[in-house]
């Protein structure tokens, strides 16, 4: 956890993959609370190389719910078997007895909340000198015997020093040790296991949690990745064994699935949050424009061994890094390219120095019964069985999507939304509607299929080309419906599920699915006059579906132009919504 001087060939990161998690301070215990400190991390004790290249790994690779760029970076140690060579430098023990330590106190902690999917492994490896007091670690003569001399399947090293307080730790930039530069020193023995688990946090790309407040990088106690909590002990706390650290890390690292996490829209939304031992949903998130606020559950077991009154759900605000500036991402004006200017010292909600506030709950945790203003919403807490949490999330605009409120056709698609004819553009968060993105012919199949289950059905044509699809089962009903027959007549053996709607199919689809709607006059359009669907086009328009393209005059229908999902939507509505 301790600092230390920038280098020529290093970069040091705020986060090197892209993601900042930062931590929220509510100022006050109720809804409406006076407003939050802002919140930023700039990683102080994370180092990695120069990242010229990652072998074939893409800067720009994104997780399904937008929520961490580069996530191929920072998975690249946190899943399957992460091999730590240890080395012992200037002890008066062998690296043997410290990776038994390390065996008995931080693998276990690891496959915990990895919930299996990460096993460190520990390999002893020799002995050294210790680090000099001034001395960098890559300059002394324990890193040196460590490069020499790596196990074969080495991803990093451990140096436990004795002279070395603190801690210092970076992910490297690549597979394999000693080329990754993937390294954490560790003072040994005072709170060893402790800072050994936040170290490994850095090396699997982990930022640190703290408040602008303070001054100080590590005042959030909660936080594997903050400060330590325990007995006044050297001006820090004496926890010795590693707890829980932020859920965004946990989601980052691959531990949690996006099944697992529920996005939240405007519309009030309650979800059961279980702790990271537990199944089922593990995280919330409620966007804010660039940012958004991530909601875990907190409940003191053997492996998040925090004090019971910390318990409840943990809040936190989440700035990802634009996926150009993974490596550059300096969003707090007292961190400059390594350098942190001086901040005067002021009154922190929560110092992990404060040790009288240990028993007292957190200002960024919400009790069960409690409620706080979080991005704009309400969050109300409930306690569940098996340390569990049911929050209630209010307030919003009331919309089914993010991107909805205030659109021309917000009325069509919250009905679309309601009628579970719809689920969403972008699973499975499902927070958005993408009402300006055209229709395929697949979302079509899938659209009728949901509005009109019933239809009457015989024998589905077997197309080539929508094996394996997500809409293959939407296709067949329909062609077993007769609405379609496929895209390429006369063989129709294909139904081009990629290829856009146009508004004169759109027609055709409506009218073979719902031909007994009522209709009255037909509009004559001008553009239709003898065109395959101009039937079509004249029936939709005389069930009052559509009016035309170009009002208020509407004497075309435009039957070329591409359907938006927000059209379909509003088609939909006025067919089937009475």
């Amino acid at each position: 956890m301790a600092s230390a001087s920038n280098r020529g060939k290093f970069v040091r990161v705020l986060v090197v993959v892209g993601m900042v998690a930062a931590l929220l301070v509510p100022a006050g215990a109720g809804a409406g609370s006076a407003p939050t400190p802002s919140v930023v991390d700039f990683g102080q004790d994370e180092v990695i190389p120069d990242p010229s290249g990652f072998d074939g790994l893409s800067l720009q690779a994104t997780d399904p719910l937008g929520l961490v760029p580069g996530v191929d970076i920072v998975r690249m140690h946190s899943l399957g078997t992460d091999v730590i060579d240890v080395w012992a430098c200037g002890l008066s023990v062998s690296a043997q007895t410290v990776v038994a330590q390390l065996d008995t106190d931080v693998v276990p902690y690891f496959q915990t909340h990895s919930r299996g999917r990460l096993t460190i492994d520990f390999v002893p490896r020799g002995s050294a000198p210790a680090i000099g007091g001034n001395q960098w670690p890559e300059d002394s003569a324990c890193y040196q015997a460590a490069a020499a001399n790596p196990s074969p399947d080495a991803n990093g090293v451990l140096l436990a020093d004795a002279n070395w307080f603190g801690g210092l730790a970076g992910p490297g930039s690549g597979e394999s040790f000693p080329d990754n530069a993937r390294w954490a020193v560790v003072g040994y023995p005072d709170v060893f296991s402790m800072v050994t688990a936040h170290e490994l946090g850095h090396t699997q790309s982990w930022p640190h949690s703290f408040t602008t407040v303070s001054g100080s990088d590590y005042d959030n106690a909660l936080d594997l990745m903050s400060g330590n909590y325990g007995a006044e002990g050297n001006g820090y706390g004496t926890w010795d064994q590693p707890y829980d650290t932020a859920v965004i890390n946990r989601y980052a690292a691959g531990w949690i699935d996006p099944e697992q996490v529920r996005v939240v829209g405007g519309a009030e939304a309650a979800v059961t949050l279980q702790p990271s031992s537990g199944n089922g949903v593990q995280m919330a998130v409620i966007r804010a424009g660039s940012k958004y606020y991530t909601l875990g559950a907190r409940t003191s077991s053997q492996y998040d061994p925090i004090p019971e009154v910390w318990e409840g759900v943990e809040v936190y605000e989440v700035t990802p890094c634009a996926q150009s500036e993974v490596f550059y991402c300096w969003s707090d004006p007292r961190f400059d390219m390594g350098f942190r200017e001086h901040i005067p010292l002021g009154r922190v909600p929560f110092d992990y120095l404060d040790f009288d506030a240990y028993s007292q709950p957190l200002p960024h945790v919400i009790s069960a019964g409690q409620s706080k203003s979080v991005g704009g919403r309400t969050v109300s807490v409930a306690a569940a069985a098996n340390g569990a949490y049911t929050v209630t999330i209010s307030g919003g605009s009331g919309a089914s999507f993010i991107d909805t409120p205030g659109h021309v056709f917000e009325a069509d698609v919250e009905w679309l939304a309601e009628s579970e004819i719809t689920k969403g553009c972008n699973p499975p968060a499902n927070d958005r509607f993408c009402p300006d993105e055209v229709v395929t012919r697949g979302q079509m199949a899938a659209f009728l299929h949901r509005a009109v289950p019933a239809l009457t059905v015989g024998q589905p044509t077997f197309f080539t080309d929508d094996n394996g699809l997500v809409f293959e089962a939407d296709i067949e009903w329909l062609s077993a419906t007769g609405v379609t027959k496929g895209c390429n007549p006369p063989t129709n053996d294909r139904f081009c599920p990629g290829d856009v709607v146009t508004r004169a199919q759109m027609a055709a689809f409506l009218h073979r699915a719902l031909p007994n709607l009522s209709v009255g006059p037909p509009t004559d359009f001008s553009d239709d006059n003898g065109l395959v669907f101009e039937t079509d086009i004249e029936w939709l328009a005389a069930t009052g579906v559509t009016k035309g393209c170009n009002p208020p005059a509407n004497t075309q229908f435009c039957p070329g132009a591409p359907v938006t999902r927000g059209a379909m939507a509003a088609f939909l509505h006025r067919a089937l919504g009475g």
